[in-house]
């Protein structure tokens, strides 16, 4: 059993925040609720009881190489785990440099070399040879003199390019920086944990930490004091612990209207009676996390002071990257739009279905994701609740346009039936044109439509229980808030679960869109939360001995932020509390995997 670190013994409050005001958060705060289940299992851990010096994370881990910082050290350690092995990482790498060179020579050829306008009026096959011209000469579709005139298309496009490049560059030259570190990691695995390559393909997580925790007692990796489980997963989620009680405590949530793309469930404002939208697309997300989780750390993994009280400052850094990105908006738009033709085209063109797919959303992993819950857990978690979704979408059916859709998928269907049947008698015959197009390309068209209007027929088999259907999706997301309880099967619900659980080709279009919609909410709208942001940081660190400054929420310190309606033993301020329990159900989620894959 791993020992669960107590706030009297190990964590103290770091900060007070300097303006004062009666309620911890002005704003945007969600509205607790009662439970779902009662969490009556509770038990609380024991203590782990070791008592140690204060104030020296620096220099901490020593033997014969001291390890300079043990954060980088565990994310390491675990992003090894997750890679399974040196050589995957090395393939990996390689694989991704690849990819980038082929991004940009896609880039370079499709939006530069090629003359879209030349290829459109391109006659090939029998049109070729009834007007007399030499059949599908490719070499009139290709510039020549690709850069004259520069227009300013050719600009954005270069541009791109340059920006891919520079990517692909870095990530070159990271690699073998994080070489020599990756091999220390392998070394450590090898030596000190006695796991090979081959055994890291199967063995835990949980009994990679186990090991690293019982090496403690021959070789020394902190001075302050010998590290738990618990602690080493809060170092290894230092900052992710941070988002996502900004997401849970509804901080990034923002007045926008709901058509905006990437815009999740409502919010309550108290500030200004109104209801706001939680939107976190992966441009926000990325930039959020160079501007603030970054740099709010000192070298000892300590909050710097100037940090929370330099408001300006960070207000001044936001804008700066939104206007940053907004002059590249053109740019980077290229290299989402160029991904999604690379990597989806094909597996729609031979699977058209694929396009009414659903998948989770990225601001739905930050909602759902709880605290000290690490990647590979969570990704298991989610990719689980993806069959019930489904299923509870399906009990909303559309009789209308399910209707339609059976007569478009038996219409669309027939005619591609019988233009194959056609193609077997005599395949020249699909050669003919119809109002300009062969006969082919009207095949490949009526198997599409007929393909994605089958997904849309509903099953006449369905038994309707959304409630039911529900109850399996909490299970694994363990997300359900108030204005959803007892009204499963309303349009409401309904609408803010798809908002999480996408079609795919919708969520890419979005996270296109998103490119543009970022720099507004880095120049307009995050700003004006920088005060709520800092204050939360404020009022939910604490410093842990051996570990440093960390997310109370992460500490399950039930003393400061317990809720009783979700099997907390004490009650805390309205305000403090995580909302919906998440600090509970995060608690017996983290104990229970490590107990149950220790087993």
């Amino acid at each position: 059993m791993m020992s669960f670190l107590s706030k009297d013994t190990n964590a103290q409050r770091r900060f007070k925040w300097p303006w004062g005001s009666e309620s911890p958060l002005s704003a945007q705060l969600l509205v607790d609720i009662p439970p779902e289940i009662e969490l009556s299992d509770y038990r609380r851990l024991p203590s782990s009881g070791s008592e140690s010096p204060s104030g020296l994370l620096q220099g901490e881990g020593f033997k014969q190489d001291p390890i300079p910082d043990l954060d980088i050290f565990f994310e390491r350690l675990y992003e090894y785990f997750c890679a399974k092995g040196l050589r995957c990482i090395i393939t990996k790498w390689i694989i991704e440099i690849l990819n980038v060179l082929f991004m940009v020579c896609c880039i370079g050829f499709f939006f530069l070399f090629v003359d879209w306008n030349a290829l459109g009026h391109l006659k090939c096959g029998v049109e070729a040879l009834e007007s007399g011209e030499k059949p599908c000469d490719l070499k009139k579709v290709i510039k020549h003199d690709p850069l004259f005139p520069f227009t300013l298309p050719k600009m954005i496009t270069v541009g791109s390019m340059v920006i891919l490049t520079t990517y692909g560059l870095t990530n070159f030259v990271k690699f073998f920086v994080q070489l020599r570190s990756t091999l220390i990691v392998r070394q450590f695995y090898y030596d000190s944990l006695k796991v090979t390559d081959l055994e890291i393909q199967t063995i835990s997580w949980p009994r990679i930490v186990e090991k690293v925790v019982l090496l403690q007692k021959s070789q020394k990796l902190c001075v302050v004091r010998d590290l738990s489980e618990h602690d080493i997963i809060m170092r290894i989620m230092r900052k992710e612990n941070y988002l996502i009680g900004m997401v849970n405590k509804g901080i990034l949530s923002f007045p926008i209207h709901s058509w905006v793309p990437g815009a999740g469930p409502t919010v309550r404002s108290h500030a200004h009676d109104r209801r706001n939208y939680l939107i976190l697309p992966k441009a926000l997300e990325w930039t959020l996390n160079w501007c603030i989780f970054q740099s709010m750390f000192d070298s000892n993994f300590c909050v710097r002071k100037e940090f929370l009280t330099s408001p300006a400052v960070l207000k001044k850094r936001l804008v700066f990257v939104g206007v940053a990105m907004l002059i590249l908006s053109p740019c980077l738009a290229i290299f989402p739009l160029v991904y999604v033709i690379l990597r989806h085209a094909e597996e729609i063109y031979n699977h058209p279905s694929t396009a009414s797919s659903r998948r989770w959303s990225n601001l739905s992993r930050w909602i759902f994701r709880e605290y000290n819950e690490v990647n590979h857990f969570f990704r298991h978690r989610m990719n689980n609740s993806a069959l019930h979704s489904l299923n509870y979408l399906k009990q909303f059916p559309t009789p209308l346009v399910s209707i339609m859709a059976k007569f478009v998928s038996f219409v669309s269907g027939g005619l591609a039936g019988a233009l194959i049947i056609i193609g077997f008698v005599d395949e020249s015959i699909l050669e003919g044109h119809i109002f300009g197009r062969n006969l082919f390309w009207y095949t490949i068209v009526f198997g599409t439509i007929a393909a994605v209007s089958r997904k849309v027929v509903a099953d006449e088999l369905q038994v309707i229980d959304p409630e039911g259907t529900m109850c399996f999706v909490v299970q694994h997301t363990h997300y359900m808030p108030k204005r959803w309880r007892g009204k499963e099967s309303s349009e409401l619900v309904r609408r803010e679960f798809e908002t999480l659980f996408q079609y795919t080709i919708i969520m890419l279009l979005e996270e296109m869109a998103s490119i543009f919609i970022t720099p507004y909410l880095l120049i307009f709208e995050v700003p004006k939360r920088v005060d709520d942001i800092l204050r939360f940081i404020s009022d939910f660190t604490v410093y842990v001995d051996g570990v440093g400054d960390v997310c109370s929420l992460s500490l399950f310190d039930f003393r400061r932020h317990g809720n009783r309606n979700y099997g907390s033993p004490s009650d805390a301020l309205k305000s403090l509390r995580s909302s919906q329990g998440k600090m509970e159900k995060s608690f017996l989620r983290f104990w229970r995997m490590e107990i149950l894959t220790l087993q």
